[in-house]
């Protein structure tokens, strides 16, 4: 065994030493999730039938293709990084980290606060109006503080990652939308091509742009990476999957979380309210930001789903969910930047 273990080193009396509890119980393991990216389990210390400690185990996917676009995209480094040296100092509910180690071979061990019971939403169904608004809260509290921590926006796993990692965008994304075009064609409809083949030759218009309100953004906020009422209702929402975790503008996370994570007509018709509950939050926290930049921003940004997933529907393991969940995310970000008129703000900029 390394510094820390693996999924199959894992045993009762590490998780024990980690939770504070005794040593000497059984460990029972459950997977969990259907993430692409990473592994997660479920590890639960019992006394014969009694259930004495728990907590979510996350560490590296066993699938070559993952982990080679984690290592490429340094997920594992930000993610570890995010809950050693942020996560304490921002007001965004996260599970508590008990455990967090990585080593030179990018293998790592995250041990997180168990939030089960936790209320089901489904990706594909939609969040209810309540719960954007709590997602739009915990956002303001990570954007708000880390407008002004602009010397951890150069951290190596912040900017320095974004830094080093955009002459490689440059050069494979108009690839990878070619990919997504071909691998999907016989299932696209004809505004998902619009979009994707249009997008995929303004790469560098859309790229360009530099907020001045540039904070720590998590870059996939999403239902999926939410928990609603975890421990039974007594944690309203919590966030997770780090992995992305960057800086630039505020309404990226804004616009993917709404476009993505609503139906269309709760999107459509909530939209607006949606952006001036948020703008609301981020004056309450001192972060202020002027209404007609937001709009730009967010226009810009309703194509930041297609950026991101066009991406990761070629490049991660191919699941029959994760299809679902690419091409329906993909959609309803298509159908928001028509309405918002996002490439008539990438005109705008480019002409100032």
């Amino acid at each position: 065994m390394s510094s820390f273990p693996t999924f199959e080193e894992l045993s009762a009396d590490f998780i024990a030493d980690v939770l504070g509890a005794p040593r000497g119980l059984a460990l029972r393991t459950t997977p969990i999730g259907a993430g692409q990216v990473a592994r997660c389990l479920r590890v639960e210390l019992l006394d014969g039938d009694q259930l004495v400690a728990s907590a979510i185990a996350k560490g590296p996917s066993d699938d070559e293709v993952s982990r080679s676009t984690a290592a490429a995209q340094r997920l594992y480094l930000r993610e570890t990084s995010f809950y050693e040296q942020l996560a304490p100092g921002i007001g965004t509910p996260t599970p508590t980290c008990h455990f967090v180690a990585r080593n030179e071979h990018d293998d790592f061990l995250l041990i997180l606060e168990d939030m089960t019971p936790s209320a089901p939403v489904d990706q594909f169904g939609g969040l209810t109006h309540e719960q954007a608004t709590l997602g739009l809260s915990a956002l303001a509290e990570l954007h708000g503080p880390t407008r002004s921590m602009t010397s951890l926006h150069e951290a190596d796993w912040l900017g320095g990652t974004s830094a080093a990692l955009a002459p490689l965008y440059q050069a494979v994304l108009p690839g990878l939308f070619q990919a997504f075009l071909e691998r999907y064609d016989a299932v696209l409809s004809d505004e998902i091509r619009d979009v994707v083949t249009q997008l995929g030759a303004r790469l560098s218009d859309f790229s360009g742009y530099k907020s001045p309100y540039a904070c720590v953004v998590h870059g996939d906020f999403r239902t999926d990476n939410l928990l609603f009422d975890g421990q039974g209702g007594s944690v309203p929402i919590a966030v997770v999957d780090w992995q992305t975790v960057a800086v630039s503008s505020p309404l990226l996370d804004v616009a993917y979380f709404i476009t993505t994570s609503l139906d269309d007509e709760s999107c459509r018709r909530n939209e607006h309210e949606l952006l001036d509950f948020y703008l609301g939050e981020m004056s309450r926290l001192g972060a202020p930001i002027d209404r007609v930049d937001a709009q730009r921003e967010f226009a810009r940004y309703t194509l930041q789903p297609v950026v991101m997933l066009v991406s990761a529907a070629v490049i991660v393991e191919r699941t029959e969910r994760g299809d679902r969940m690419f091409l329906e995310m993909i959609r309803r970000a298509c159908v928001a930047c028509t309405r918002w008129g996002a490439f008539s703000e990438l005109d705008r900029h480019a002409a100032a």
